[in-house]
């Protein structure tokens, strides 16, 4: 057998991307060309080769070629990707996530889902729906819709999607101003339309639709030219977010029509009617068509690669689009019509149109819920499992809305006045807002919380598993939802229910606060203690943790090794349990004299001498190897 020529090198598909760019630098321009530009400061996040190829969509095996190449010396292989725009605007574009996920957090924390517990509390300690004006229940929706929901979907969008096509963003600039407009807009309309009646805060809530609807048109057009500047073909989960990045136009135009003439309504009998006849459809092409279709079309790239689910087979996908379409579409033209007309036709069509979106939920997400099993352990799959979960309970407490209030309601003993009402008019409020809730909070919001703390800590160069498993923000938001969503159905039948489901906010904020604190902290730079990026020191101290000076100093490892820590071959184990580690408790745990070893440490980790060659330790380009 021929020996592998000594500048050639075989990359191990479990080599952590920092450990590969510290010792091969220069191969840096084939990892950018597949989307690690931007991600993770200098030394790129903290994952391994073969995650980064999942995750990125490269075929593993080329993958490794071109980094041989690179490795090797070849100049095409190590070409960089030209991003054709000035230095400024690239960095705008690595980082535009930040504020838009930082707005994000500001609007659920004000207008969103604070101002929604608030109201809550109200209704809650007046026992009655009616206990608040419908135009702030309509300004904290349209804040949770545009401002939570919205911002987050642009950020994500504006940092991802040119990676999963290997491209790069189309006019950071003009994406930029869609992040001033689209936060303007969200604001403004949260002050003008509770105060509509006051001068200029109905022109306010107009001028904030029509930048939201300027804002949406950017982020459309600014996504349209990325995927084209690609140049690669239109895959199957892309179907879903072209047909999302639709419905987010279409409801910002609808919900600027119907913002208006309620707040322009002659009397409370007219704007009654307008709420009653077209914001059901609003909120179901705000939901169903934007918020879910755009979390299925994420979700059929990216949770296979990030989380091991099982993707769905290419004919239910295809099945499950057009069934999905068919319920968006159906749901909202039929609820108008059946309002406008009592036919039995339109109350069919209508129901035809849920079965068709729960089906297709239902057939889509099977093997995404309480079922899924991950490739390996982390933090963020519970809220993934647990928002599939709810979104099924939504679909199926939609199904049986209709036998709700046909035979659950008129057969109960006893009714609180709510409940009274609701049996007049064949109708619960209290039970489609708890829909609703299960869907919003449950389904949307859980997403938003589980896949940001996926991505922010990688996009930020800190290993996800040395961070805290956010336990705290899963209960609190799903525990919050569950008492909503129960009690509040609770309050068609007994009156005390309404301060119960009204608290059930404050835990939900509570739990977004915790969640938002954590990822703006290290969207800010922060890391946690044992992690360390930059800023090595001139000297290592007995107090140094192993791990951390793998991190500062990767020659260091092959000696290490040699020394009797062969453990830390395993990248695994070099990013947790080395992280707690001290040098004076590695060479106690390996019976050696703490001074002597720290100071051939210290001169192996400041090039005095190169490490000790040998069969398990001849160089860190000796570790990076293919098994």
């Amino acid at each position: 057998m021929s020996a592998t020529p000594r500048n050639e090198s075989r990359f191990s598909a479990e080599a952590m991307i920092p450990e590969v760019l510290r010792a091969y630098p220069h191969v840096r321009p084939v990892l950018d060309r597949y989307g690690l530009r931007g991600c993770g400061g200098p030394h790129g996040p903290a994952e391994s080769l073969a995650f980064f190829a999942r995750a990125h969509g490269v075929d593993l095996d080329k993958l490794m070629d071109e980094l041989q190449a690179a490795a090797n010396g070849s100049p095409s292989a190590s070409m960089p990707t030209s991003p054709g725009a000035p230095d400024f605007l690239n960095t705008l574009a690595d980082t535009i996530y930040r504020r838009f996920f930082k707005a994000g957090v500001v609007v659920v924390l004000t207008a969103g889902a604070l101002w929604g517990a608030w109201l809550l509390t109200q209704i809650g300690f007046a026992g009655t729906f009616q206990a608040i004006s419908i135009h702030d229940i309509n300004a904290h929706g349209h804040a949770q819709i545009f401002g939570w929901v919205g911002l987050f979907v642009m950020g994500f969008a504006y940092q991802a999607f040119p990676r999963m096509k290997h491209s790069t963003l189309w006019r950071p600039d003009l994406a930029n101003m869609s992040f001033g407009l689209m936060v303007f807009g969200v604001f403004a309309r949260s002050i003008g339309e509770p105060l509509f009646d006051r001068p200029l805060m109905r022109e306010l809530a107009v001028a904030a639709s029509f930048a939201e609807i300027a804002a949406i048109g950017l982020f459309v057009v600014i996504l349209l030219r990325t995927f084209r500047l690609s140049g690669k073909r239109y895959e199957r989960h892309e179907a879903f977010i072209l047909a999302s990045l639709a419905f987010f136009f279409l409801q910002a135009v609808y919900d600027l029509f119907l913002a208006y003439a309620t707040m322009t309504a002659p009397g409370r009998e007219r704007l009654l009617e307008l709420v009653a006849t077209y914001q059901t459809p609003l909120r179901d092409l705000q939901i169903h068509g934007f918020a879910m279709l755009m979390i299925f079309g994420v979700g059929l790239r990216m949770f296979p690669a990030l989380f091991g689910f099982t993707p769905p087979r290419p004919t239910t996908v295809w099945v499950c689009f057009g069934l999905l379409l068919a319920g968006i579409v159906g749901e909202s033209l039929f609820f108008v019509l059946r309002r406008g007309a009592s036919s039995p036709v339109f109350s069919v069509g209508l129901w035809a149109s849920v079965v068709a979106l729960a089906g297709g939920s239902f057939l889509l997400t099977a093997r995404w819920g309480l079922w899924a099993r991950g490739l390996e352990r982390d933090r963020t799959t519970k809220f993934v499992r647990a928002a599939v979960l709810w979104l099924h309970l939504s679909m199926l407490m939609l199904l049986v809305l209709p036998v709700y209030a046909r035979l659950v309601l008129p057969a109960a003993s006893e009714l609180s006045p709510s409940g009274e009402q609701a049996l007049a008019i064949g109708f619960s409020h209290a039970y489609a807002g708890a829909v609703r809730h299960a869907i919003t909070v449950g389904f949307i919001s859980l997403m938003i919380l589980g896949m940001a703390a996926k991505v922010v800590p990688t996009l930020n160069g800190v290993d996800v598993r040395i961070l805290r498993s956010l336990w705290i923000p899963f209960v609190l938001v799903n525990a919050g939802c569950a008492m909503r969503v129960g009690f509040q159905i609770a309050t068609d039948f007994v009156a005390w229910s309404f301060p119960v489901a009204g608290v059930s906010g404050v835990l939900e904020v509570t739990g977004i606060a915790v969640w938002g604190l954590h990822l703006w902290r290290l969207m800010n730079g922060w890391s946690p203690s044992g992690f360390v990026e930059s800023g090595r020191p001139a000297r290592l101290t007995l107090d140094h943790k192993i791990g951390t000076i793998v991190e500062w100093f990767p020659q260091t490892l092959p000696y290490l090794i040699e020394r009797g820590m062969a453990p830390l071959a395993n990248p695994v184990l070099r990013h947790t349990m080395a992280r707690v580690v001290s040098v004076r408790q590695a060479a106690s745990h390996c019976g050696l004299n703490a001074e002597s070893f720290l100071e051939e440490l210290n001169t192996v980790a400041l090039g005095g001498r190169p490490a000790k060659t040998g069969p398990e330790g001849a160089s860190l380009r000796r570790l990076v190897v293919l098994r």
